[in-house]
């Protein structure tokens, strides 16, 4: 594939219009979010000036536990961006935890799938002081944040009992799996990433957490790069014997498949729950 090409497929502001005002929309939703919620803000789960995440608590006790990762390549956007997705889960009865990480270039892409698996462990093992069970455990992700939920799954490839500070369930939203084509596209070079590093940090390249069930969504409306990412991911995780259906969230792009996680009628608010249900 042509560079021009790799740019237009793998960068999503070359494909959406209007991507700033996507975001402002999520900023707006967000704050209002904060202004209306019990929350608790800024917890540390670790040392980098980063490692920190907002809890937004359920009302009743023993309530089940939902963390998700925002997206931004890795280089962009911010945990305050996505305090909205507590309006989808919170009424769905479920305790919803929004995480940061640090960036590039301030910090390699390895460093950042680290803090995202200490992260992951930190906040199952602290649920219980926000009333919360940790037993009834899931993650979501979205692009950058899908694939670190990912990368994450793949140090316990090999274990065929769920890792006990994992997500039973992860949702992973516009993801990128294959990191080969990050080397060619502009925001690499904030990135950073080096053709060394694209191998371990390739989910697709790695057997998936088998016990872990996974939900591999992406818009109908996205580029081809993307979705078939997100296919070629699907199936490389049945291949291994994982549960990994794949979901096209049809006419959404890369920023309005997140309208779906606004509301708790929407459908991927409704795949959270649905995560949440024994097995």
């Amino acid at each position: 594939m042509h560079a021009t090409d790799i740019e237009t497929q793998f960068n999503p502001r070359k494909a959406v219009a209007d991507v700033d005002a996507h975001a402002a929309r999520f900023a707006r939703l967000s704050a209002a979010t904060r202004a209306r919620r019990k929350a608790l803000l800024d917890l540390r789960y670790g040392n980098s000036p980063l490692a920190t995440l907002d809890v937004f608590p359920a009302e009743a006790p023993d309530a089940p536990l939902h963390v998700f990762l925002h997206g931004g390549y890795w280089r962009g956007r911010d945990k305050s961006d996505y305090s909205y997705i507590a309006d989808a889960l919170v009424p769905l009865g479920i305790t919803t935890v929004v995480m940061n990480y640090d960036l590039c270039p301030q910090v390699e892409l390895p460093f950042i799938v680290d803090a995202a698996h200490a992260g992951l462990a930190w906040v199952h093992a602290h649920a219980r002081e926000w009333g919360a069970d940790p037993s009834r455990y899931t993650a979501s992700g979205h692009s950058a944040g899908a694939h670190l939920i990912a990368a994450a799954l793949t140090r316990h490839g090999e274990e065929k009992v769920r890792p006990a500070q994992m997500p039973s369930a992860a949702l992973l939203i516009s993801g990128v799996y294959e990191l080969e084509p990050v080397l060619s596209i502009s925001v690499n070079r904030e990135i950073r990433l080096r053709p060394e590093q694209v191998g371990p940090m390739s989910p697709l390249r790695h057997p998936p957490c088998v016990p872990v069930r996974l939900t591999v969504a992406v818009g109908g409306a996205e580029t081809q790069g993307f979705i078939a990412q997100s296919e070629a991911f699907a199936r490389h995780c049945a291949a291994h014997g994982a549960t990994a259906p794949f979901m096209n969230l049809a006419g959404r792009d890369h920023y309005t498949a997140m309208h779906l996680l606004e509301a708790p009628e929407g459908e991927l608010a409704q795949q959270v729950l649905r995560d949440l249900a024994p097995r």
